[in-house]
């Protein structure tokens, strides 16, 4: 009797599915109004748009729950790499995927089954968004661009490789190769397969000792990827070690065990993990733009700045940016000038806290720097007229600037962008600075050890402006000039505390700003 009852449950599903073969005409008119339904939204689509024209483009047919489990388990299959992808699984339906795995999809209604069909395509959508384009927006505090990364046509994608046939490949077909971006995906894997190993803790290093004996110190530089194993005995080999691991810390690389190297050593594996992710996202973020233009990039924890075109990095140069107190901000804008021989005018701030008291100690300092005063006409006044006694933060009515020299504090070149926070990009006549790892010393704006190299990139139809400030060199009292830049030049400020420099290489560096503290 049981056998009987099996083999008419059996008949029941194969004509189930000849029905649905049959009316697949009437499905796909069903699934269109059901698309076109204002219930829609109800359902919580992230790609809601690019779902719709998903199924416009596949004439509203099926294109999971069409008989064939074979696109299910492709997209099972990729949602799974997310981890080695720096993605995370559950952001791409994971309990619709549980579900059908566990058989629960045939015998739905035609509404669940509506419902199922395109929370498939939604996470199909939202994973090949996210591979080539960020799982997140970048927080920037001023976002002159007005820049989202929209540069694929998704649905496209996914529809064409689906009528051509899934394949196994199709996500590392798509992933960028930005040489930058396999790095840190190279370290990103190594760090997860280290956490992964059984009975995987992080191991603290306290002993300063540099030698064989400190075996906690060769776990942490095991567990880092710096040695193959935990068994090294020579100390000239682990000093040698410790150095790269300082310098993959962006420390003095001298092979000792300071507080410093030590804390960078402690901090757990999984945040530098984190770390790496949001590099992976951060790099995805910006492939639109790099796509069409070339871009500036300046990361604030490394201080340094990277001129990308497409693929290539053209031009890298170290900065000085804001310290803590006075951080440099995030953001994006585009370089629209050069100033050659910059007027440094004192922001209001800085003349009444710092130089108003030593003004009032000697009003020669200004002579002494170069510096002007100037009434809120612009008129340039005699310094030794003002009754500087009286003058303090809440009763300040001039301006302050230093006139052009060798001691301007933008040197001799100023590349300008607009943003609300009254930062750019400048010279400096101070470059012993730059020779330090860690270049957190300005007011907010970004001093570069490599301006005119820079200002000759932006001017490089205007070439002679350059050239002729070259040869010129430093001279006092001159006029600024304003030279338009050949073609509007995107710049990012952005705060990256992993990060690849024009070699590829991969460090990490302090959370100056302390953004990322728990």
């Amino acid at each position: 009797m049981s056998i009987n009852i099996f083999r008419k449950a059996f008949f029941i599903f194969v004509a189930n599915l000849f029905t649905f073969h049959l009316n697949a005409q009437v499905l796909h008119k069903s699934l269109d109004q059901f698309l076109n339904s204002a219930t829609l939204s109800a359902y919580s689509l992230k790609f809601e748009k690019e779902v719709r024209r998903f199924y416009l483009l596949n004439g509203y047919g099926f294109a999971w729950l069409n008989g064939n489990d074979g696109n299910i388990s492709l997209l099972a299959g990729f949602i799974k790499q997310a981890d080695a992808l720096g993605l995370e699984q559950e952001d791409y339906q994971p309990g619709l995927i549980k579900v059908y795995k566990k058989g629960l999809f045939i015998n739905v209604s035609e509404q669940d089954s509506f419902i199922a069909e395109v929370k498939f395509t939604d996470a199909a959508i939202h994973f090949l968004h996210d591979v080539l384009m960020g799982n997140k927006q970048q927080k920037l505090s001023y976002n002159g661009l007005h820049y989202t990364p929209e540069c694929y046509d998704i649905a496209l994608m996914l529809f064409t490789k689906m009528e051509n046939g899934l394949s196994p490949s199709f996500i590392t077909e798509i992933e960028p190769t930005y040489p930058e971006y396999l790095s840190v995906k190279q370290m990103l894997n190594n760090f997860m397969k280290i956490i992964n190993e059984p009975g995987f803790t992080d191991v603290l290093v306290g002993s300063p000792q540099v030698n064989g004996k400190n075996t906690a110190l060769l776990w942490r530089l095991y567990q880092l990827g710096i040695i193959d194993s935990d068994t090294l005995k020579s100390a000239v080999i682990i000093k040698e070690k410790v150095k790269e691991a300082q310098k993959l810390f962006n420390l003095l690389n001298d092979g000792v065990l300071r507080s410093t190297t030590l804390k960078e050593f402690n901090m757990p594996l999984i945040s530098r993990v984190n770390s790496l992710k949001y590099t992976l996202n951060t790099i995805r973020w910006l492939s639109c733009i790099r796509k069409s233009e070339n871009i500036i990039v300046v990361n604030i924890p490394s201080a340094t700045l990277l001129l990308y075109g497409g693929s290539e990095t053209i031009f890298e140069s170290s900065v000085i940016v804001g310290k803590k107190l006075t951080p440099t901000p995030t953001l994006c804008s585009n370089i629209t000038e050069v100033i050659l021989y910059p007027y440094w005018h004192v922001p209001f701030k800085i003349a009444t806290r710092e130089l108003l008291p030593r003004i009032k100690r000697n009003v020669g300092y200004l002579d002494e720097n170069n510096f002007q005063v100037l009434n809120l006409k612009g008129n340039v006044v005699d310094a030794r007229s003002v009754n500087w006694s009286v003058l303090n933060s809440s009763y300040f009515p001039y301006l302050i600037r230093q006139s052009t020299g060798c001691d301007n504090s933008l040197g001799l070149i100023k590349l300008n962008f607009y943003n609300p926070f009254s930062v750019y990009l400048h010279d400096t006549p101070n470059k012993l600075l730059f020779s330090l790892n860690r270049r957190y010393f300005s007011h907010g704006c970004m001093r570069v050890e490599k301006a005119m190299e820079l200002g000759r990139y932006i001017l490089r139809d205007n070439r002679i402006a350059i050239d002729t400030l070259t040869q010129m060199g430093c001279l006092v009292n001159m006029e600024p000039v304003t030279v338009p830049a050949s073609q509007a030049l995107p710049v990012f400020v952005l705060y990256q505390t992993a990060w690849v420099d024009s070699l590829h290489r991969v460090s990490f560096f302090e959370d100056v700003y302390s953004k990322f503290s728990e």
